[in-house]
């Protein structure tokens, strides 16, 4: 595995630990992964496995920018950042329309103001309003993106308009590349991210999820950009496909996974990771279980630079 310095990796990532963390019954409704748990110490035991995750991160050579969720309305899935805020090189912050009202509650300013102070932000592109209208694009959840070949991959769900993706990729200078998946029940999959991974030199993916007619093609397209690593439902219930590849800060690349998905991998497919990064796992169970995200959903990466 190479240590040359990758821009489309970054070892900088903003995580938010959780205040008010919980079942969200709001989300629950599109979220398949999700598991209704009403236990009083379920904000207690998601800081714990958040700060257990942060110094994981730290020993591993990472950045990790930790943001205390602000006091107010409970905000239960304010772990996941990535859904509402975007960096990107050149200095640019993309502000997300997200589909749950609870969630736009996440969308948080005074951390856009702090990012400001620390880092050049060229420009803040806030596609929020598209929200009233019922048109929402929720992150690097709806996008997965390939930065270096300029693909931005987005399942087709609730929580992803097709035509915010094509405005996002006209605006970003990215190709949309879209698709349909479901899970064993036929509903959609509501975020991309947790059915693909897009890392260097490899690719993970549940393709049987992905509906016949864009199997073949988006199987090509995964292929072209290196060795592709299929998943099986079962794994992606087991949070496998949302994962997310950093490089520390020496360069050496770092794929972040949960305890969850590290265990759901096969022998072979582990070892076909670690021909591309080193495998650094996290234990957030409760996170999991209760928000039906993993790792990936808790990392937004910061691409900016030092002010």
């Amino acid at each position: 595995m190479s240590a040359d310095r990758d821009p489309a990796f970054t070892a900088q990532v903003l995580l938010i630990r959780p205040a008010a963390f919980g079942f969200n019954p709001e989300t629950a409704a599109s979220n398949g992964f999700v598991r209704a748990d009403h236990h009083d110490d379920l904000a207690v035991t998601a800081r714990r496995e958040f700060d257990a995750m942060v110094d994981t991160l730290e020993r591993a050579d990472l950045s990790p920018l930790v943001w205390h969720e602000p006091d107010g309305p409970a905000r239960p899935d304010a772990v996941f950042p990535n859904n509402w805020i975007s960096t990107h090189p050149g200095g640019d912050v993309h502000l997300y329309p997200m589909a749950a009202a609870s969630r736009r509650l996440e969308v948080d300013h005074h951390l856009v103001d702090l990012l400001r102070r620390r880092f050049h932000v060229r420009e803040v592109i806030d596609w929020t309003h598209h929200a009233a209208h019922g048109r929402y694009l929720e992150g690097t959840g709806s996008l997965v993106l390939d930065a270096r070949r300029r693909l931005a991959y987005a399942c087709e769900s609730s929580r992803t308009d097709p035509g915010l993706v094509h405005a996002w990729a006209t605006r970003a200078d990215y190709t949309p590349i879209l698709f349909a998946a479901h899970d064993a029940a036929g509903r959609p999959i509501y975020h991309t991210n947790v059915v693909l991974c897009v890392g260097h030199g490899f690719t993970a993916c549940g393709l049987a999820l992905v509906t016949e007619p864009d199997r073949p093609r988006l199987r090509a397209q995964l292929e072209s950009g290196g060795e592709l690593i299929e998943l099986d439902p079962p794994q992606i219930d087991h949070f496998a496909g949302n994962m997310l590849q950093l490089q520390d800060r020496r360069g050496a690349p770092v794929l972040v996974l949960s305890r969850t998905a590290l265990d759901a991998l096969r022998p072979a497919q582990r070892h076909a990771l670690e021909r591309h990064t080193t495998l650094l796992p996290v234990a957030i169970p409760t996170i999991e279980a209760v928000g039906g995200g993993s790792a990936r959903c808790m990392l937004a990466e910061l691409f900016l630079d030092p002010a």
